[in-house]
């Protein structure tokens, strides 16, 4: 024969899948089997309805694509076919269109085998396991927003996202608002849609704001702008940008016929960011603002130097009136000296004899003025910048710039 005969033979070969019920889960390598060397998402299946010659033993098939393995369990309905002596699975059905159970919608002891009796470990109603986790998650799906769909009184138009949705109310969705692409990455989300208040999720929008995305029956606030009993409402999280009165814009996005905005939403009841590697750096970039905002303490610690280069530093919001300025502590330290030299060169006139000063007891005030000259002294230079000495006022650790700057940026 021919190599295109047999090219065309096997492109024209029809396959046949048959239905089964799944006997029996392989997690992994630690389920041990006997006819593959890799055990994970493996299944032992007893088919139904089949001209198969093995309709009367169990059979040992794989997922029939390769990297995509949906969640499958015991009790689960899935098609499967036999492709070159080995035996594939797709599936499970979605026999109740629901994440958290795909089991037979027509189950009884009799799908099992022949003389079934029924195991203390087995669910009487749909055949899954007495310790599968049933839960209470809807199907995620996707409620018409008269706002963002752009669609009118005409829903011909309406269309379905992509969705990958695991049992217990996790999932991806990969899709839209009328031509604007929407991502969302959900987890313990139990309701029919993605939300900001429950769960966690990584929300990526290219148009309309949180409130025209989400539906939200209160509106939306970040934890920080959230207010509550006794709480100080001079505390906002954007207070102190260059407009006082500036906070943060929840109606960014918002639907304009003109223009769309891209942005990233990540809310969880605890969220850490974590760069591991010794040469990994976590770097926080932004066009205009960047705003920290805590209903309690903000903490910054860190084992070297904290370097904070800015056009001007303010301590509180009111100090933007520049009302109060730091001082230098150098340049302290050099007008306290200016002033007790002065002290020290002074003299009284006694009939035209300058005499030291003295204090009320008639001693000599010049070595309590020689002890503060001395600790007045300027620090000393070593390899390093300066010596870690000079007046006790003056931080070994803390340190603000000269206001003669090389280039002005001040604010």
């Amino acid at each position: 024969m021919s190599l295109g005969r047999i090219l065309d033979d096997l492109s024209t070969k029809a396959i046949e899948f048959n239905l089964g019920f799944v006997d029996k889960v392989f997690l992994s390598q630690t389920d041990k089997q006997d006819e593959e060397t890799q055990s994970s998402q493996m299944v032992q299946l007893k088919p139904f309805n089949t001209t198969l010659p093995t309709i009367h033993r169990k059979l040992k098939a794989r997922p029939l694509f390769r990297g995509i393995s949906d969640s499958i369990t015991r009790g689960d309905i899935v098609l499967f076919t036999l492709i070159s002596k080995k035996f594939y699975y797709m599936g499970p059905l979605n026999t109740f269109n629901n994440p958290n159970f795909s089991f037979a919608n027509f189950y009884s002891s009799k799908l099992e085998s022949r003389g079934f009796d029924k195991k203390d470990d087995v669910d009487i109603k749909s055949g899954y396991g007495t310790d599968y986790p049933f839960d209470r998650v809807k199907k995620l799906g996707k409620r018409r927003n008269e706002t963002i769909d752009l669609l009118g009184d005409n829903e011909t138009s309406k269309h379905s996202d992509l969705i990958l949705e695991g049992r217990h109310g996790n999932g991806i969705r990969i899709g839209s608002r009328s031509v604007f692409p929407n991502l969302n990455i959900s987890n313990n989300n139990t309701n029919t849609e993605e939300g900001l208040s429950r769960g966690s999720i990584v929300s990526m929008l290219s148009n309309g704001s949180l409130e025209e995305n989400f539906t939200l029956n209160s509106g939306f606030r970040l934890s920080a702008d959230l207010l509550l009993e006794n709480d100080n409402p001079l505390f906002k999280l954007n207070l102190g940008n260059d407009n006082t009165e500036e906070v943060f814009n929840y109606d960014y996005g918002k639907l304009d016929e003109e223009t769309t905005f891209n942005q990233i939403i990540i809310a969880s009841d605890k969220i850490t960011f974590d760069a591991r590697d010794p040469q990994g750096d976590f770097t926080v970039s932004s066009q205009r603002n960047i705003n920290f905002g805590a209903k309690k303490n903000f903490t910054l610690n860190n084992q070297g130097n904290s370097v904070i280069n800015s056009g001007n530093i303010y301590l509180g919001v009111p100090a933007k009136s520049k009302k109060e300025p730091l001082v230098l502590g150098d340049e302290l330290r050099t007008l306290l000296l200016d002033i007790m030299t002065i002290l020290q060169d002074s003299r009284a006139l006694v009939q035209g004899v300058p005499i030291p000063l003295v204090d009320d007891s008639s001693a000599p005030m010049f070595q309590r003025i020689q002890n503060l000259i001395t600790e007045l002294q300027p620090r000393t230079e070593g390899d390093n910048e300066f010596s870690n000495d000079g007046p006790k006022f003056m931080s070994h650790h803390h340190y603000i710039e000269i206001n003669n700057r090389e280039q002005n940026n001040e604010g």
